[in-house]
């Protein structure tokens, strides 16, 4: 989760305004590959900064830069260590597994891998 973590974590300016200036674009290139204006733009970049901007507008603009928006949720330590951990605590699926998996060991005489 850390390598997670540490490689999302966001510019201080933001991610719209860093990956710009990266590849080189200005704003008004950005804008014209969106069909707004500069001035729109730039408030794209400031509500990033912020954290007021929305997930679409990220898209969009990620997309006039050539780039792909991915989007997460990391869980804090103090929820579960790993995606896998999460889902082994929370998942009715992994739940009914767990389960599945003790009663086929009982029938094969063995003990489950929990138990290992």
């Amino acid at each position: 989760m850390n390598a997670a973590r540490l490689a999302a974590a966001r510019p201080a300016r933001g991610w719209l305004r860093a990956v710009r200036e990266a590849v080189g674009l200005t704003q008004n290139g950005v804008a014209a590959r969106i069909g707004v204006r500069r001035q729109s733009y730039a408030q794209l970049e400031e509500a990033e900064e912020r954290g007021s901007i929305s997930i679409a507008s990220m898209h969009r603009a990620a997309e006039a830069m050539g780039c792909e928006l991915v989007y997460f949720v990391i869980p804090r330590d103090s929820v579960a260590g790993s995606y896998a951990e999460l889902a082994r605590a929370n998942d009715p699926a992994a739940a009914h597994l767990r389960a599945t998996d003790h009663s086929m060991a009982l029938k094969a005489g063995g003990a489950p891998d929990d138990a290992r």
